[in-house]
């Protein structure tokens, strides 16, 4: 085995803990409020009651007089990350840490602006996406060529959500561009 081979044998390996790692860290305050609303988990012979775990950490924690928060000054090397300012930034930074998370991410905004689209004409939002592309092929207002984009963005976030696809942050950031395009052309043919 070359060190390219092994290199590459070694990427490998790490690339999915990698992105569980990442995922968890982008989603960690989202999962951490679904916590204590998590009862139990069971795999296999590990069997964890979260609820009763958090109320014994509780417990033991509450023996200890707690320090009041203005009092203490969280040190450089602890302050958090500040939360990004705008959907760009957010996008930008996700991409980087997490190209599928940015990618649905965008999809998202495609989402929001659906709803938005067909609340505008007074329409019932379809379920599936063949029928959303099929309402939009028949809306003068929208430009038709862009019925197909929307098919294949969809497939391509499809992608992005189920396959184990290496994707980069460049990647992320051509999805969210074309996604960007294709809202505010949606936004467009809601009010002609």
């Amino acid at each position: 085995m070359d060190l390219l081979a092994f290199i590459a044998a070694v990427v490998a390996s790490l690339a999915w803990p990698l992105t569980v790692f990442i995922t968890l860290f982008v989603l960690r305050k989202q999962l951490l409020e679904l916590i204590p609303g998590i009862r139990r988990l069971k795999y296999k012979d590990l069997e964890v009651d979260f609820g009763k775990e958090l109320q014994r950490i509780e417990a033991v924690m509450d023996t200890v007089e707690e320090t009041p928060k203005a009092k203490v000054a969280l040190p450089a090397e602890v302050q958090p990350e500040p939360l990004p300012k705008t959907q760009g930034e957010l996008l930008e930074r996700l991409a980087e840490l997490s190209p599928n998370a940015a990618i649905l991410e965008s999809w998202r905004n495609v989402e929001r602006t659906l709803d938005f689209y067909f609340k505008s004409r007074g329409v019932e939002r379809p379920s599936s996406g063949q029928a959303i592309a099929g309402h939009l092929d028949y809306d003068p207002n929208f430009p038709p060529q862009l019925v197909s984009a929307y098919q294949e963005l969809r497939l391509l976030r499809n992608r992005a959500a189920h396959d184990r696809e290496d994707l980069t942050a460049e990647h992320a950031r051509e999805f969210s561009a074309l996604a960007d395009r294709l809202t505010y052309a949606l936004i467009e043919a809601a009010h002609p």
